[in-house]
C-alpha cells in the first residue's frame, strides 16, 4: 500500500499519508475533496490521495509526488503554493524534512493563510545558507512579502543541498520559534507575529530563481499538529528606542509613474497609523493591498524651544523625500540592490541620516514614500538632538 493512501490510528495522533496531523483530518479530507472536486480552481497534487491541492488549474504540474533521496516526497517549483487540504490552522507544531535540490533558491513555509494576499511566512533562503538571512519571517500583507521591512527576524543556517534538514515550526499565540535538525535551541525567535490573519491553511512553496520548470525541493514527513486549544495573541508591546517618532498620522497613497515626489499634493483622510516595537509604520498594513507603484504620505509634529540642527535617523522602502515645513529638505533611494549587487534595502534607521534646521515652537515632518510593495512598504524615523 502507498504510504499515500495509509490512514494509521495512532493513539491521539494520526499519521495520513506526508502528514501526521489529529485524526479528525481524515474525516476532514474526505469530506474537503467533495469540495475540491466541484471547485475547478482547486486542483488536487497528483498522487497525494487529495490530501494537497493547488489553486488554478495553470499551476497544476508545479507540485508532484514522487521519491527523492529514497523517500516518498512533495516536490516544489515556481513559487506555487501547495495547500494541505482539510487544515485550519491557528497554533501549534509544523514539522518536516526538506531537502533542497541542485539550483533550489526558496523554500516557504506558510500558516494562518486566509488568502494568497495573506498569511505567515518563512523563507528557508537555500542560496544564502550559512548567511546571516538562511532564515527570515516576513509575513506576505496585503499581497507584500515585508522581508525588508524586519531585518532583525533574520537567522543563519546551514541548509546543504541533496540532503534532509529536519524542521520544527513552533506556534503558540503571538509566538514563533524555528527549530533546525532537533537542537534543543530555536534558530530563530519571533516574540509577536506580524501578519494579519489569526487563522488559515497551511502550505508550502519553493523556486528556483527565475527558472520557473525547474524543482526546487523535496518534503517528507511531513506532520501538522494544530492544538486543540488556542493559544491568546495578545503580548506585552516593547516600547520603541528612545528618540523614536511614534505619533504618526498617512494619507494617500498616490500613483505614481516614475521617481519620488518630489511636491506636496492636497491630501484628505489623514488616519493614525500604528507604531510597532521598533518604530515601525507598515504601509502594507495601513493602506491595504495596491499594485503598482505609489507613494504614501506620513506626518507628525515635532516642537521645539529654540531653533537647532537635529539629525533624523530614517530607514524606509524604497524611495523618500523628507519635507520640513512644507519644503523638501532630503531625499534618498534605499531600494533592493539599488545601491551595489545584494544591497538588500532593509528599514534600517541607523543607515542613513538626515540633518534637519528646526524652527522654535512646531515643525511640520511630512514623508513621502514610494515603493511597488513587492518586498514591504514602510518606514522607521528617529530624531536625535
Amino acid at each position: 500500500m502507498s504510504m499515500l493512501s495509509q490512514c494509521v490510528n495512532s493513539g491521539r495522533r494520526v499519521k495520513f499519508g506526508l502528514a501526521s496531523p489529529v485524526g479528525v483530518f481524515c474525516i476532514l479530507a474526505a469530506l474537503v475533496s467533495s469540495a475540491i472536486a466541484q471547485d475547478r480552481s482547486r486542483v488536487s497534487v497528483s498522487g497525494s490521495n487529495e490530501q494537497w491541492y493547488i489553486e488554478g488549474s495553470e499551476r497544476a504540474g508545479d507540485a508532484r509526488i514522487s521519491d527523492f533521496l529514497g523517500r516518498e516526497s512533495l516536490w516544489l517549483r515556481n513559487n506555487t503554493h501547495i495547500i494541505r487540504t482539510g487544515v485550519e490552522f491557528v497554533d501549534g507544531t509544523i514539522e518536516f524534512d526538506v531537502a533542497p535540490m541542485e539550483k533550489g533558491n526558496f523554500v516557504g513555509i506558510l500558516f494562518r493563510r486566509a488568502a494568497f494576499q495573506n498569511q505567515e511566512n518563512i523563507y528557508l533562503r537555500i542560496h544564502r545558507s550559512g548567511l546571516y538571512n538562511a532564515v527570515q519571517y516576513a509575513p506576505r500583507v496585503n499581497g507584500s512579502s515585508t522581508w525588508q521591512l524586519y531585518p532583525e527576524f533574520n537567522a543563519v543556517a546551514d541548509l546543504p543541498r541533496n540532503q534532509w534538514t529536519h524542521v520544527r515550526v513552533e506556534v503558540r499565540g503571538p509566538k514563533l520559534e524555528v527549530y533546525l535538525n532537533n537542537r534543543l535551541e530555536p534558530a530563530l525567535i519571533v516574540p509577536r507575529l506580524r501578519g494579519l490573519s489569526q487563522k488559515g491553511s497551511v502550505a508550502f512553496w519553493g523556486r528556483v530563481n527565475d527558472q520557473p520548470a525547474i524543482w526546487a525541493a523535496a518534503l517528507s514527513n511531513i506532520s501538522i499538529r494544530p492544538t486543540s486549544s488556542v493559544t491568546s495573541n495578545t503580548t506585552n508591546r516593547l516600547v520603541p528606542p528612545a528618540g523614536t517618532l511614534t505619533s504618526w498620522e498617512v494619507a494617500g497613497p498616490v500613483q505614481t509613474e516614475k521617481g519620488k515626489a518630489f511636491t506636496l499634493p492636497q491630501l484628505e483622510g489623514w488616519r493614525a497609523a500604528e507604531v510597532e516595537e521598533s518604530g515601525l509604520v507598515s504601509l502594507n498594513r495601513a493602506l491595504g493591498n495596491v499594485r503598482g507603484r505609489w507613494t504614501a504620505f506620513a506626518r507628525t509634529t515635532v516642537t521645539t524651544e529654540q531653533a537647532k540642527t537635529a539629525v533624523l535617523e530614517l530607514g524606509y522602502s524604497d524611495d523618500v523625500t523628507v519635507f520640513l515645513n512644507g519644503e523638501p529638505a532630503y531625499s534618498g533611494i534605499n531600494g533592493f540592490e539599488s545601491r551595489h549587487p545584494e544591497y538588500m534595502g532593509f528599514v534600517a534607521p541607523q543607515l542613513e541620516c538626515v540633518h534637519l534646521k528646526l524652527r522654535a515652537g512646531a515643525n511640520e515632518i511630512i514623508l513621502a514614500v514610494t515603493d511597488d510593495q513587492r518586498f514591504g512598504w514602510g518606514f522607521i524615523a528617529r530624531l536625535k538632538g
